[in-house]
């Protein structure tokens, strides 16, 4: 499922479902691997959500992996987040999701001063979905 996410600098995709999320990771490693850019820009992978209650948890393990591998920022969520998350996304639930940055406009910037914007939208999506797994905490 792909669902398109408004953020403060640029519009951010996000991939959901495991499959999809490995597709991408698996993607983004075999460019990496390769060193080579393509002629058709690819998004970048810029956080990966992934959910603890999922059973049984190999099926997650080896995104975590792709994702150490690729440097990629990966947050756990707890508790039963899976369905949380699944309901406001219109799905039964959530495994794991990958938000993907948005290319385009960094072809013409420095590698440097991109992977610092892209370091500043993760960290405003993260921030932003902390604040609201913070406001769906029973008091």
């Amino acid at each position: 499922m792909h669902v398109n996410v408004f953020s403060s600098c640029a519009l951010v995709a996000c991939e959901i479902g495991i499959n999809q999320c490995t597709r991408i990771l698996e993607s983004a490693f075999q460019q990496q691997k390769e060193q080579q850019p393509k002629s058709k820009p690819t998004p970048i992978p810029s956080l990966i959500l992934l959910s603890r209650d999922v059973r049984p948890a190999t099926i997650v393990a080896h995104i975590s992996l792709y994702a150490n591998l690729l440097n990629i920022p990966t947050l756990i969520l707890p508790g039963k987040a899976s369905i949380e998350l699944g309901k406001a996304v219109g799905v039964r639930s959530v495994a794991a999701a990958v938000f993907l940055s948005s290319c385009g406009e960094g072809a013409s910037m420095s590698e440097d001063k991109q992977k610092e914007r892209e370091w500043k939208e993760t960290q405003n999506d993260v921030d932003s979905f902390v604040k609201y797994v913070i406001s769906k905490i029973p008091k």
